[in-house]
């Protein structure tokens, strides 16, 4: 026994020190996952105690593996269900927001290099497969003295955003109950038109390829690449495109954040808003003690989301995500400093 023992040492020698620090794991959607590892790269080298690891899912499964205490925290662009937030039994959660982002609805259509409109309805029906020419009465209506042309309208959707919790099906389902009718158990929308593409790249590649595509991006996707994007008609009755202004104006008619932090943005009435933005929800238990059992751990995340909402909001700006609304940050602070780390 004795020789065993001195064995294990020397091989325990031989490796080096063993990490005493602390190793943490995040999850996002796929719209806000590179926010994400953006905040864990530029937090990690400060901090050289706490090692992170980002991976990046659809909404629900990000959202999923959380609540299966599969990552610390999860960041997610709608709200988790109410069959999720049960699967938390009794503890209390925070949906801290974080961030603003949105979803950019781009398109190669000959002759209209800008300045395309769409209502929300008409988008719906262009995904559904119901609206098929670019000259359809839904569209030319929007564009009154623009030449649309009678050409076939080519969709195209990201097969990774197929979750009803991922933010554009999600703003679809709740345009038209077609898109979830007799789904009730099935977690994921079914485009009934189109052409399933992996990531914005493979979008990008085809819509220049093929002339009469229209497809959903993220927003600081179409920037770094300068795409072409649709204005669309708010609750307000405007027409907006997405920039840092409008996006931001999608939360300028909010007085103060719900007691929950969830709402809908989509829905906004300001004049400016517009349409497809939500917060970036940051998910996270406030009675981590009583989650984790792990003190060293829970302390390491606080700082993090401490860090996250000061100097990381710089970090959401240079990726065009849009930082947190300075009125906001006191509440979401507070919930912050409420976290239970335990000792």
């Amino acid at each position: 026994m004795k020789s065993i023992k001195l064995v294990s040492f020397g091989l325990a020698f031989l490796t080096g020190p063993v990490w005493a620090g602390v190793s943490l794991k995040g999850v996002g959607s796929y719209l806000a996952a590179p926010l994400a590892q953006r905040w864990t790269q530029d937090y990690g080298p400060a901090h050289p105690g706490t090692q992170w690891k980002v991976e990046v899912k659809n909404s629900t499964d990000a959202a999923n593996q959380w609540v299966g205490r599969g990552a610390e925290f999860a960041l997610v662009d709608t709200p988790l269900t109410e069959a999720q937030q049960k699967r938390a039994l009794g503890r209390v959660l925070y949906h801290l927001p974080v961030a603003l982002e949105a979803v950019a609805i781009t398109y190669n259509l000959p002759g209209i290099p800008t300045g395309l409109k769409l209502t929300p309805r008409a988008l719906s029906a262009i995904f559904m497969g119901t609206v098929q020419k670019w000259n359809d009465p839904a569209i030319a209506e929007s564009n009154p003295g623009v030449r649309l042309p009678a050409m076939d309208i080519r969709v195209l959707h990201r097969e990774e955003e197929s979750s009803l919790q991922d933010f554009f099906p999600c703003f679809l389902s709740r345009l038209d109950p077609k898109w979830t009718l007799k789904r009730e158990k099935d977690k994921n929308l079914h485009w009934p038109a189109g052409q399933n593409v992996k990531g914005n790249e493979k979008v990008v590649e085809k819509m220049r390829l093929w002339p009469g595509v229209i497809a959903a991006v993220d927003y600081p996707y179409a920037v770094q690449h300068h795409l072409p994007v649709a204005a669309l008609r708010n609750e307000a009755g405007s027409y907006v495109a997405p920039d840092g202004e409008s996006i931001e104006a999608a939360a300028s008619d909010l007085l103060g954040l719900p007691e929950n932090f969830t709402v809908n943005l989509t829905v906004s009435r300001a004049q400016k808003a517009y349409p497809l933005s939500t917060f970036a929800w940051l998910l996270v238990y406030q009675d981590l003690a009583r989650a984790t059992h792990d003190a060293k751990r829970n302390q390491a995340l606080v700082d993090f989301l401490k860090w996250a909402l000061a100097d990381g909001q710089k970090d959401a700006a240079a990726l065009s995500y849009i930082p947190l609304p300075e009125r906001f940050l006191p509440r979401v602070e507070q919930a912050v400093e409420s976290i239970q780390a335990g000792k």
